[in-house]
């Protein structure tokens, strides 16, 4: 199930740290080995999606890179 948001996500993790990302939500999703995210970083989101196997995705790149949502706080930005 795809939503469309208007928000940023801020990475929860330490900044010594780096969260992967993945080419999709769905289910047959790849972790990009060389895509990642620092932690304690922000990114702007436009869309929510759940997977079959109900794990949660925030897309934050223009070309499809997904973080998984137990590594992100949603904060929405109301216009």
């Amino acid at each position: 199930m795809l939503k469309n948001v208007h928000g940023i996500v801020k990475v929860n993790q330490d900044s010594r740290y780096v969260v992967f990302l993945f080419d999709t939500y769905e289910v047959n999703r790849k972790m990009l080995q060389d895509k990642y995210v620092k932690g304690d970083t922000a990114w702007y989101t436009d869309a929510k999606a759940s997977g079959e196997d109900g794990k949660e995705f925030y897309r934050i790149a223009e070309d499809g890179e997904w973080i998984e949502a137990e590594y992100v706080t949603y904060v929405d930005m109301k216009d």
